[in-house]
């Protein structure tokens, strides 16, 4: 499957183009009967279509669908469809997505019973899942393609080609331009797949025991038991085949090394058959591009004292033509190192327009935006080499080049002493010296005495040697010398003795209220001399602490109402002690955005907010006017504090108090929610 050029009218692509060749364009049109896009879904059905003011939410390129009853009256449901909506939902520029779609939805079926469906493009197996009221259900989608604006590529990979057609052996035919209409059921072709009996899979097939019994779909292919099958081979299907092949512009740029005049390359893609481009502008005759299998390209000759403001490239081929305005821009050649022994980044830079002489510049990446001198030599002290830059043009060049490194490599890090902290001791206590923070590759450790009443060290050849404080008040000086790569390297530490420390009293803090999922800071003092501080939680939801050893720790409150209780412990010379700290959240601020039920496809749309961000955060949604009754279902909340529930083809429908309630895992709810029905 091939996706098309921009169609500059709304930002999605033109058309999709299958591996037979099938071309579908994206159709808006609600006043054509085989778009599948009527007034009412437009924000102002009164108001022709325009985007993104009065544009549909969503649209198709392709979109099929097969319904079924299975043996207990219930509903069984196909989508395929090559779907084009937007990252939000809303349109809007930059956030135009397409996405092939595989939707199955089967109700009334054996809980916790397999169940195999097959379909034009493939077959899936599943395990019901209980639906809560003594059946089993099936519930899958599967969207493959951009999540992100313009990701336009990404849908290739989805199960949704080649497009399906209507059969041509059974009448009536398609609509003349289109691949079927979705307002009659028809039998289909196209699916690449064949069944086990070696026929393709142009139908929907639903296998499993007893679900053909009672059903009007039950099977009657020989070979198969009609007790545990039910199959249809109508569809509904819409998509309008595209009858223009579109333009892209991917570059035009100029060269003018003369006063009056210069030249201009102009590089465009269309469809892979025959086109007619051509390009217009002032200073400069209409050129026709050259070129094959979508590629196309020209270089002309412009007059004048500077290039053209705009050019246009149109296909002549398209009726009507296809048209993309495009601004020429100057060509940028530069070329980037960096020498690791002087530590210089060289990128040399020219413009392919030396009338106008530009001025260069390499895009922020660290250190602002550098200008490059008149010269086109630019050269940078750096401690280190970016691995991509980007030379920018005021005539709206841009070129993104890779960094060639020259000379020599880094060696190993070095070894670097860690004495450790200076410490107050007591009359005869035992006193632990710690380098284990020395870093580097170590080959060795080594501490002395310096200063103060000589006392003996036991493992000296070690990273924690140990010594007994003598009964005399004095500072005791010790060096740590480490050696390996680049050592040895030294440091010291001052260990005071002295013959009497009150105990230490630590102070854990007031207890806080605090916002769920926020950033929460514990800071601890301590009364008298503190050699070391240590936070740890002895209730509540568990968390990790942040800097536990220090007297300010911080963690992020868990995403639900709580109450968490830690304890500071403080240690010094004179000895011990704890204080503990409860920390307790705010309540969660739910709000319901929409809250709506469509009849004719069954779709619920129900959006909301948290202020505790996802996706951790679940939101259960009910039936009704009060939480805990029937599940409708449960989705996450975002990393922005945004959830939503939306599903076409549901088995669910409101009941008599056309309400929901919503229940959040962090503990907040909303009750007696009114639901907007409409058709």
């Amino acid at each position: 499957m091939e996706v098309g050029p921009i169609n500059a009218f709304d930002g999605f692509p033109i058309w999709y183009k299958d591996e037979n060749g099938l071309r579908l364009q994206l159709n808006v049109d609600p006043t054509d009967p085989f778009s599948g896009i009527t007034p009412a879904d437009l924000p102002d059905p009164s108001q022709p279509v325009s985007f993104p003011n009065n544009y549909p939410g969503e649209a198709f390129y392709m979109q099929a669908e097969a319904e079924m009853t299975t043996g207990t009256g219930e509903r069984a449901r196909l989508v395929l469809a090559l779907e084009a909506a937007f990252v939000n939902e809303v349109p809007r520029d930059d956030e135009q997505v397409v996405f092939g779609r595989v939707r199955i939805r089967v109700a009334g079926l054996l809980p916790n019973v397999e169940y195999t469906v097959t379909h034009p493009y493939g077959v899936d197996t599943f395990i019901a899942e209980p639906d809560g009221e003594g059946f089993g259900e099936i519930n899958f989608t599967e969207d493959i393609g951009g999540l992100n604006g313009g990701e336009f590529h990404l849908a290739l990979n989805s199960r949704v080609h080649p497009f399906l057609q209507w059969d041509p052996s059974v009448a009536p035919s398609a609509p003349g331009g289109y691949i079927g209409n979705p307002a009659v059921l028809h039998p289909i072709v196209g699916s690449l797949f064949t069944d086990r009996f070696g026929q393709p899979q142009n139908y929907f097939r639903i296998e499993g025991p007893g679900i053909g019994i009672g059903s009007p779909d039950r099977s009657t292919t020989p070979g198969i038991n009609g007790d545990n099958c039910i199959e249809t081979n109508n569809f509904t299907l819409l998509g309008k085949i595209s009858t223009i092949s579109g333009v892209d512009v991917t570059r035009a740029t100029y060269t003018q090394n003369e006063s009056l005049g210069g030249l201009l390359d102009v590089f465009a893609t269309s469809d892979d058959t025959a086109q007619t481009i051509n390009v217009t502008g002032t200073g400069f005759n209409s050129t026709l591009l050259q070129g094959s299998d979508g590629q196309y390209f020209t270089r002309l000759r412009y007059t004048g004292a500077r290039p053209p403001s705009t050019i246009t490239v149109t296909n002549l081929s398209d009726n009507p033509n296809s048209i993309k305005e495009f601004v020429p821009v100057d060509f940028i050649t530069a070329s980037a190192n960096y020498d690791t022994n002087t530590q210089d980044l060289i990128i040399t830079a020219t413009s392919s327009d030396s009338i106008g002489a530009p001025i260069l510049s390499i895009a922020d990446f660290g250190f602002g935006e550098i200008i490059i001198p008149s010269d086109g030599i630019s050269t940078t002290n750096l401690t280190f080499a970016p691995a991509i830059v980007t030379i920018n043009s005021t005539a709206g060049g841009k070129s993104s080049i890779p960094v060639t490194v020259t000379g020599s490599p880094d060696g190993p890090i070095p070894v670097a002493a860690n004495a450790g902290e200076d410490e107050t001791v007591i009359f005869g206590s035992t006193v632990t010296l710690n380098g284990s923070n020395s870093t580097g590759v170590i080959t060795s450790f080594s501490w002395t005495q310096l200063l103060g009443t000589p006392i003996t060290l036991t493992g000296s050849n070690t990273p924690t040697p140990t010594f007994i404080a003598p009964n005399s008040t004095t500072t005791l000086v010790f060096e740590l010398t480490v050696d390996g790569e680049g050592g040895p390297s030294r440091d010291t530490v001052n260990v005071s003795v002295i013959e009497f420390a009150p105990i230490p009293i630590a102070i854990a803090g007031p207890d806080q209220t605090v916002p769920i999922g926020s950033v929460v800071t514990l800071a601890g003092n301590a009364t008298g001399s503190v050699t070391s501080y240590q936070w740890e939680q002895i209730s509540g939801f568990p968390v990790q602490l942040t800097n536990a050893n220090t007297s300010t720790a911080t963690f992020t409150f868990p995403a639900q109402s709580t109450t968490l209780s830690f304890r500071l412990t403080v240690s010094g010379p004179g000895g011990t002690s704890s204080d503990d700290i409860q920390i307790t959240s705010f309540p969660e601020n739910l709000t319901v955005t929409r809250a709506e039920f469509r009849t004719g496809d069954t779709e619920w749309r129900i959006t909301g907010t948290s202020n505790v961000t996802g996706p951790e955060v679940i939101i259960s949604i009910y039936i009704g006017n009060v939480s805990g009754g029937r599940l409708l279902s449960q989705v996450s909340v975002d990393t922005l504090g945004e959830w939503e529930y939306r599903v076409a083809g549901s088995t669910v429908q409101p009941d008599e108090t056309r309400a929901i309630s919503i229940q959040s895992s962090s503990g907040g709810t909303l009750n007696n929610i009114p639901l907007n029905i409409r058709n």
